[in-house]
């Protein structure tokens, strides 16, 4: 098993672990308010390589710091060659921006997420990078194919969602909203935009409904190099996930960064495609 030094706890990542946290952003609405001030005035930042992005959410800033500061997704681009990747859970798009910010301009991407606020906000991100063969997508994941729509439930709060239920032991910022999503045949997406090539990373981050994507999802396993995914420990632990992933030949790694709610793990093929 390879080790490697886990990305530094920061102040944003302590609080986010912490019950009273939670529930004093709810009771003052921090988020709510936050969120009002940064979508007249968003704020507007450059990575490395001069990938541009923005925050027009409150809790946009926890998931900055959490991708573009801490790095838990950087295992992928260690020492690779990466031509292409699939972002699941793309949310704002965060990790697209990451992901352009590290590659080069022929890039092919593509990112899906299913509250349609975020799919927007990604599609966003993506036409400021001026990548044309990264594609943004509407849609929810984990579902069998001839099932054409599905329930997807809003967070109000966080700018997140999922397709199953929320972390019981962090308090709730407001209820959830029931939507629905058109599905979407990943493997025959992916064909119908990037052939023949490879996935080089694959990013998972749904919330809770990682095992039911991956399930659905066996073809396009089968034709990826590297995945870097989030478990969420409410809904199921680590061991089926790694099963899933050995099947399709990516071996476990090691974990990236592990709390009480979730961790982060890296897999990878021992010969890239």
């Amino acid at each position: 098993m390879q080790t490697t030094t886990a990305p530094k706890p920061t102040i944003m990542s302590w609080l986010q672990l912490r019950p009273e946290f939670h529930r004093v952003i709810r009771r003052l609405k921090v988020v709510e308010l936050a969120s009002k001030v940064l979508a007249l005035r968003p704020l507007h930042r450059r990575l490395p390589a001069g990938t541009q992005y923005r925050v027009r959410y409150g809790e946009s800033l926890l998931m900055a710091d959490e991708i573009f500061k801490r790095q838990v997704y950087r295992d992928p681009f260690r020492d690779r060659m990466v031509r292409s990747f699939v972002d699941l859970g793309s949310n704002v798009g965060y990790f697209t921006c990451y992901a352009i910010d590290r590659t080069g301009r022929d890039v092919v991407g593509l990112s899906v997420d299913a509250n349609p606020k975020m799919a927007a906000e990604t599609k966003w991100h993506i036409e400021q990078s001026g990548r044309p063969r990264v594609r943004g997508e509407w849609a929810v994941v984990g579902f069998p194919l001839d099932v054409e729509q599905a329930p997807f439930f809003l967070n109000p709060s966080n700018i997140s969602g999922s397709a199953t239920v929320l972390n019981p032991n962090i308090p709730a910022k407001g209820a959830q909203e029931e939507i629905t999503v058109p599905t979407i045949d990943l493997n025959k997406a992916w064909t119908e935009h990037a052939g023949d090539l490879p996935v080089d990373v694959l990013k998972v981050d749904v919330e809770g409904f990682e095992l039911k994507v991956l399930a659905t999802i066996p073809a396009l396993l089968e034709r990826t190099n590297t995945v870097v995914l989030e478990w969420h420990k409410w809904i199921t632990d680590r061991a089926p996930v790694d099963a899933i992933l050995a099947k399709a030949g990516l071996q476990f790694v090691h974990v990236v960064t592990e709390d009480p709610h979730c961790g982060v793990a890296f897999y990878a093929r021992p010969t890239p495609l």
